[in-house]
């Protein structure tokens, strides 16, 4: 019976990595479990601790895999020959998503130390780190500190943190906190940052992890797709996917691949074929089985590439903007591609334009970022939080970049290359640009009505729609509207003629469309109300094209929104070539929903 015992135990680790137990009783830090990292700077000493051994200033790490999350507990022994402070403290991970800290991490951790001198949880985004259990002051304001640290999980993300001094009869509650931010573990660690005299003074010991691996219903995001001349297709995904029983088939005569070599994090794949890609197809690869490790099939199995083309003045606009962030979301930008051509925006920057003309540093769009013809690139701080937050399709293009604040008031927006000697597009927004029931800009977008309209007009511009959480990053607009419509065969006609200024996406503008049969035409136009008197003068001597239209959003000339109700649209139009004048009296109906 004690040899079986034995075999579960030399076996336990190839089963589950839910638990973690180690002692460091067996002399090392190498197997059962095993620790990776920076594992020069650790040594297991004289009485079977794990201990630093930085011989200059430094940070270092060791994890080892772990999965527990749900109903978990996290155990650990902590020692600082020290008084901790900002160059001298310790942290212990109980969820990571990596085992490689140079990068940062999304997790959890408890640092003992730091300023002020507390033990503390926070949550790591990245290498953004936010204390969510606030410690108890100067608990580690003492020359060594020796303690252990307890914390759990339970339910719907309910984190308690325990402390025990060894003057403590038992464990003492620091504080709890709910955060479903992180939603599943991948490795528990260890890490110390000493100075140049206290390369030595950190040790760790009793680890004692346990708990069940978080359940995984999250479908996985397509985020990266590219091609490589001559024959080559990149794709990356947000987690580690199941390659093995997918299916990858391009169309216009390319078929399958004839080899595939996935990365060893199984986050991304290349695909290599036998024929050659051509320039000006556009080729759709269509996959068909691909899930993540826990078997959440991809929500887009299609998507469409091809050969990049040179970027000229007038392919790439700005499209919408959220320069005031919602409380629970970001800012963004968001670019179209205006052009019937496959376009590489890798390595573009956008920036502002400084009060004297010049333009700031400004961000540049990272590798790997395609626009096809006619579509869509929404670039922020976090991609995931924006994504979220306006519930976007899946179909939806957004990325995460560097990031400078955006003016709330108003700023020059420029896009262009990275040497800053072509611009692309440039746009000058203003929080009056909004529309009037928009009481609050703030988390409020201003979308452009058509790709085609000129980008520094403030009629080319709408308020996005309140059915869209006021946002559309990276998909279309909820206020586009199509440019042409209606009969030929009039000289004006308004689209639609009963419209509801409402914000809520529907309708919210009314579009005054005109065809003249010959050049030189000006305009006067009117809103009266249903008793003739002037509502809103949309035009004075106003130059008209061949074929156009002006737009009317429901304001009155003070700025308020019209009442329900009907109104007369008069147009009137003179050519001072041959006389001829025009005029048009139509009614326009402002309802509401």
């Amino acid at each position: 019976m004690k040899k079986l015992s034995l075999l579960c135990l030399v076996f336990l680790p190839i089963f589950s990595i839910s638990q973690v137990i180690d002692d460091f009783s067996d002399g090392n830090f190498t197997v059962n479990p095993v620790w990776s990292g920076d594992i020069s700077n650790f040594q297991i000493n004289n009485t079977f601790q794990l201990q630093s051994k930085a011989i200059a200033a430094d940070t270092s790490f060791l994890f080892t895999p772990s999965e527990a999350f749900e109903n978990a507990t996290w155990e650990c022994w902590v020692k600082l020959n020290l008084n901790p402070s900002s160059n001298n403290n310790a942290s212990v991970y109980i969820v990571s998503d990596k085992s490689e800290m140079s990068a940062g991490c999304n997790g959890y951790f408890v640092q003992i130390g730091g300023s002020p001198d507390e033990i503390s949880l926070f949550i790591q985004e990245g290498t953004k780190k936010t204390r969510i259990i606030n410690g108890i002051n100067d608990r580690t304001n003492i020359n060594i500190v020796e303690l252990r640290i307890k914390v759990t999980r339970k339910g719907q993300g309910n984190f308690e943190l325990f402390t025990k001094l060894p003057t403590d009869n038992d464990f003492v509650l620091v504080g709890k906190i709910q955060n479903t931010i992180i939603k599943g573990c991948s490795y528990f660690g260890m890490k110390y940052t000493n100075t140049k005299t206290t390369g030595s003074d950190f040790f760790f010991d009793d680890i004692k992890v346990t708990g069940d691996k978080a359940l995984d219903t999250i479908a996985p995001i397509w985020t990266l797709f590219s091609l490589e001349l001559p024959n080559k297709l990149k794709l990356g995904f947000s987690e580690a996917m199941n390659f093995a029983n997918t299916t990858f088939t391009v169309d216009n005569g390319i078929g399958n691949p004839i080899s595939q070599i996935s990365s060893n994090d199984k986050s991304s794949v290349e695909l290599i074929f036998e024929k050659p890609f051509e320039r000006g197809i556009i080729y759709k690869l269509t996959t068909s089985g691909l899930t993540d490790l826990a078997g959440n099939p991809i929500e887009i199995t299609q998507k469409t590439i091809g050969i990049y083309e040179q970027i000229a003045i007038g392919d790439l606009i700005f499209n919408e903007v959220m320069f005031e962030n919602p409380l629970n979301s970001q800012e963004y930008l968001e670019i179209y591609n205006n052009s019937d051509k496959v376009l590489n925006v890798s390595g573009l920057v956008f920036t502002t334009r400084k009060t004297d003309g010049t333009l700031n540093t400004g961000n540049t769009i990272p590798p790997h970022a395609t626009l096809l013809p006619k579509s869509y690139l929404a670039v922020c701080t976090d991609a995931v939080t924006v994504r979220n937050y306006h519930s976007c399709p899946a179909e939806s293009n957004i990325i995460t970049t560097d990031w400078n604040t955006l003016n709330n008031e108003s700023s020059t927006l420029v896009l262009t290359n990275a040497a800053k000697d072509t611009i692309y597009d440039e746009l000058t927004y203003n929080i009056k640009w909004h529309h009037a029931l928009v009481k609050n800009p703030k988390g409020v977008s201003l979308e452009r009505i058509n790709p085609n309209l000129p980008t520094q007009d403030v009629t080319s511009w709408h308020s996005a729609s309140s059915e869209t959480k006021y946002g559309t990053p990276g998909y279309k607009n909820s206020q586009y509207r199509e440019l042409l419509s209606g009969s030929t065969e009039k000289t004006v006609w308004i689209d639609p003629e009963a419209f509801s200024p409402d914000n809520d996406g529907v309708d919210d503008v009314c579009f005054i469309r005109y065809k003249t049969n010959t050049n030189g035409y000006v305009a006067n136009i009117i809103i009266l109300n249903a008793v003739g008197v002037k509502v809103l003068q949309i035009a004075s001597d106003f130059l008209l094209s061949n074929e156009g239209f002006l737009t009317w959003d429901g304001k009155t000339e003070s700025g308020k929104n019209a009442n329900v109700g009907i109104y007369v649209l008069y147009f009137e139009m003179f050519n001072p070539n041959n006389g001829d004048r025009k005029q048009v009296k139509l009614p326009i109906v402002v309802s509401s929903r």
